[in-house]
């Protein structure tokens, strides 16, 4: 960058005038360039059937018109591009996924497993844009941010869940931004993404809200400047214009606000967000750490949890003991460490490989920040060996997870393709033999114009086969209350569902979280008013029933 567009002398001045707009411009061809390559280099490799259904399905439904969320069934037909269909309504995530990848949908005149990960890639890019923006205030050379830019993107996984670190690294910017200075605009710009992240999932808007209510109060009491109330105000204001498309769709779509409140409580009524699991130590490897690429990823793993609380801990304390004019010069590792703490419930909710790759983005940005602040004797050195030691270990954490190692490293067998709508899709013989079966069921046994009900987390095929799921559920994850139960039975009746292909999996390898204890009176009701039917190709544990009668 040449030191002539800065505003002012010292390592995190930020560029000005054309030469902000251009710096600007090649980050962002940057990111765009790097998640591009990846999309071409594992975009067609393996599929999800459960968890990249669930944003499948709920895009396609929106896309037909459906709305995500309400909580109600509409007997009046809605005419859409998709035919005449009733509205339906399913479990969800917060709509700004689905209208996300329904308007992708609608540009590209495709509606495959494809065009959702293209509109999911184009998110991805997006987010990795505002992190290599932050980064850039503290790299000199594009190669840096570029290798900075592979790091972070190994940690896109899973790919239908890019929205999460993509969210979480716009955050980290917008940090940035209100730091450097603190103005009402960027105060009510801060407002309207925290706004526009709760649009997109509630723990965002949680995350956020927290984040930033700290950062305010962080740039009041240590930096100065106007009054909080005059903080408060413009923030506020921007946070209700960002989450207006939620306010509008709760006053004006009947049912829909009573939706929103049940899809806040129903978290009071388990307990928690998510099923928790153990934190993987690096001390305390997993019981399927056998080979030693097993063993070396439930270390390197383990390592970037133990990182975790490490790096925030003393991070927090940082901005404790710091001066104020120290927070606005450490803008990028402010933001990153206010940011980023908050994330660690999300991955420690359900300490996994998928959950620690949502949400570890912001301390990857932040050790990166810390490294190449040092003194420019001993910063090169530094940073260098860190971004190395982060892009070895992540390698051999969240790389030996990637579909394109798998594929080349054969570690599921050799991978074959399988048509999806028209997609071709590599994936391993199990799956491919699988999706065949359970088409072969769809289209010979349970035919076109009956309904079928597959449970409890088979999501995707749905889509596959073309089908809507005569239940607004399609993952039957969580134990569900005896009136909702009930509920289902009349309505398995009402839409004359003649065909089940119900699987008894111990999810986690807990007994509790087989559909047979969460959903018992389904269960019950499925046995005694079906039959089973032989069938060749699905798993043992699975088994396809048809109506008695």
């Amino acid at each position: 960058m040449n030191p002539g567009h800065r505003l002012k002398k010292g390592l995190f001045s930020l560029p000005a005038g054309r030469g902000a707009l251009t710096d600007g411009i090649r980050t962002a061809l940057l990111a765009f360039s790097l998640v591009a390559a990846l999309f071409l280099l594992q975009g067609k490799i393996l599929i999800n059937l459960a968890d990249e259904g669930f944003l499948w399905y709920g895009t396609l439904r929106t896309a037909c018109g459906e709305l995500p969320l309400r909580d109600f069934q509409s007997y009046y037909p809605l005419r859409t591009a998709c035919g005449e269909l009733p509205l339906r309504d399913f479990q969800s995530y917060y709509p700004g996924r689905y209208f996300w990848g329904a308007g992708w949908f609608r540009i590209l005149g495709d509606d495959g497993i494809l065009a959702l990960r293209l509109s999911t890639a184009v998110f991805g890019a997006c987010g990795l844009t505002f992190g290599l923006l932050v980064l850039r205030r503290v790299m000199r050379s594009y190669w840096t941010l570029g290798l900075s830019g592979v790091l972070l993107l190994l940690w896109f996984y899973p790919r239908y869940k890019v929205f999460e670190p993509a969210i979480a690294m716009a955050g980290v910017y917008f940090g940035v931004i209100l730091l450097e200075r603190p103005s009402v605009a960027r105060h009510f710009g801060a407002g309207v993404f925290v706004g526009v992240a709760a649009f997109f999932g509630r723990n965002h808007g949680a995350y956020g809200f927290f984040s930033f209510l700290a950062l305010i109060l962080l740039i009041r009491f240590r930096m100065g400047g106007m009054g909080l109330a005059r903080r408060l105000g413009a923030w506020g204001t921007g946070i209700f214009v960002g989450f207006s498309p939620m306010i509008l769709m709760a006053v004006l779509v009947p049912g829909f606000l009573d939706a929103l409140v049940d899809s806040i409580m129903v978290i009071f009524r388990l307990g928690g967000t998510n099923l928790h699991l153990p934190v993987p130590w690096p001390w305390r490897p997993p019981p399927w750490a056998g080979g030693a690429i097993s063993r070396l990823q439930a270390i390197s793993t383990g390592l970037f949890f133990l990182a975790l609380p490490i790096f925030y801990g003393a991070g927090l304390l940082f901005l404790v003991l710091v001066r104020g004019s120290t927070l606005r010069e450490r803008a990028p590792l402010t933001a990153c460490v206010l940011v980023g703490a908050v994330y660690m419930h999300y991955i420690f909710s359900r300490a996994d490989l998928d959950h620690l790759a949502l949400g570890i983005h912001p301390m990857l940005m932040g050790i990166l920040c810390l490294a190449f602040s040092l003194r420019a004797g001993s910063r090169q050195k530094a940073a260098t060996v860190m971004l190395v030691l982060l892009t070895i270990c992540s390698l051999f954490s969240i790389g030996v997870a990637s579909p394109y190692y798998i594929k080349i490293a054969r570690v599921r067998g050799p991978l074959e393709k399988v048509d999806i709508r028209g997609d071709k899709i590599w994936m391993s013989p199990y799956s491919a033999n699988l999706i065949r079966s359970v088409k072969r069921i769809s289209e010979e046994m349970a035919g076109e114009k009956q309904k079928l009900l597959i449970a409890p987390h088979w999501t995707t095929f749905y889509p596959i086969l073309g089908r809507i799921s005569p239940l607004r559920e399609t993952y039957f994850l969580f134990r569900e209350t005896e009136a909702r139960q009930r509920e289902m039975t009349r309505e398995l009746d009402e839409q004359g569902v003649d065909w089940v292909i119900l699987g008894d999996v111990a999810l986690d390898g807990r007994d509790e979280l087989r559909f047979r204890n969460t959903h018992c009176l389904i269960w019950r009701y499925i046995l005694d008013n079906f039959e089973a039917v032989q069938v060749e190709g699905l798993p043992k544990n699975y088994q396809l029933l048809k109506r008695k009668g």
